[in-house]
């Protein structure tokens, strides 16, 4: 079973699939999930799948996050909660096996704001790019230059 997050307003944060173990939610560009509103805290909340439920955890924020427009610490949820992290309303929807997700690193970005020029928000934009594992000859510092 894969859930994801679906923003009620088309275009005020990504479509967020719930594709890892848990997933930390903020502004800063570490986050597995980047939404860079100035509501939105540096490190938000997380989400966690075990088992086939969800767990929503509010990391300490400062607008912080409600679950079916409760205030909430830590909570199981289910398809059809609306979940609020600071401005910005999702619902959780059970994901269809054959829909397309969305992976962090590939996820599009936008911005939706008025007035406001495009920012990043999305999975994973700022996620650098890494050499793949198997090249090793990146690691390896030939003996003639020590």
């Amino acid at each position: 079973m894969s859930f994801r997050l679906v923003p009620l307003i088309k275009g005020t944060g990504p479509i967020i699939s719930l594709n890892r173990p848990v997933l930390l939610i903020g502004r800063h560009t570490e986050c597995d999930v980047r939404i860079d509103w100035p509501k939105i805290s540096r490190r938000h909340c997380c989400m966690a799948i075990a088992y086939d439920r969800v767990l929503i955890r509010d990391l300490g924020s400062r607008n912080g996050v409600r679950v079916n427009g409760r205030v909430i610490e830590e909570v199981r949820l289910q398809p059809g909660d609306e979940i609020a992290i600071g401005p910005v309303i999702y619902r959780l929807e059970l994901q269809a096996e054959n829909q397309p997700t969305l992976s962090p690193a590939a996820s599009p970005t936008s911005s939706a704001r008025p007035g406001m020029k495009p920012g990043p928000i999305g999975v994973g934009a700022q996620i650098a790019r890494k050499s793949s594992l198997n090249d090793s000859e990146n690691d390896l510092i030939p003996l003639d230059d020590v």
